[in-house]
C-alpha cells in the first residue's frame, strides 16, 4: 500500500490511498502504458537519428562514394547536410534521454526534412517515401504524447 498526504488550501490534510488498481490479469494488463510506449518510441527514434547523423557526417567527410566530393554538391544540399549532421545527433541525445527539448529538436528536424522538397529540389535528400515516413512518425509521436498525457490525468 502506498499513501500520500495532501493539504488543501484551507489547511485540511487528507491521506490519499495510492494502492495500484486490481487488474483481471488479462492480455491488456500485460501491455505497457502510453507513457512507457512513448519512451520506447523516443529511444527507437534516437537510434535511427544517430544513424542518420552519422550518415550525414560520412557524406560531409567524403566517406560515402555515392555522393562523391562534398564540395561539388549544390550549395543548398551542402547546407542541408551540414545542418543535419549536427542537429540529428543532438536530437538523438535528447530523444534518448526523453527530454522535452529532444522531442522539440526531433520534431524540428523531421519537419524540416518533410518540407525540404518544397523548399527546393536541390536541398532535399529524401524522396516522397521519406517525406511520408517523417509525417507518419510525427503523427505517431503526437498521438503517443497525447495518450501519455491522458494517462497521467
Amino acid at each position: 500500500m502506498k499513501y500520500e498526504m495532501r493539504q488543501s488550501r484551507d489547511g485540511v490534510i487528507r491521506i490519499i490511498d495510492q494502492t495500484p488498481r486490481a487488474t483481471d490479469g488479462g492480455f491488456l494488463s500485460a501491455l505497457p502504458g502510453a507513457s512507457e510506449t512513448l519512451v520506447w518510441f523516443m529511444r527507437t527514434m534516437a537510434c535511427v537519428w544517430v544513424a542518420k547523423g552519422l550518415f550525414n557526417w560520412a557524406v560531409l567527410m567524403g566517406l560515402n562514394p555515392r555522393f562523391g566530393d562534398f564540395t561539388m554538391l549544390p550549395r543548398a544540399l551542402q547546407t542541408t547536410i551540414v545542418f543535419f549532421a549536427g542537429a540529428d545527433l543532438l536530437a538523438a541525445i535528447g530523444m534518448w534521454l526523453a527530454a522535452p527539448w529532444g522531442g522539440v529538436l526531433w520534431l524540428l528536424c523531421a519537419g524540416i526534412e518533410a518540407i525540404s522538397p518544397l523548399l527546393g529540389g536541390r536541398a532535399a535528400m529524401l524522396g516522397m517515401v521519406g517525406v511520408g515516413l517523417n509525417l507518419t512518425l510525427i503523427a505517431a509521436y503526437f498521438t503517443l504524447k497525447w495518450r501519455a498525457d491522458q494517462e497521467r490525468r
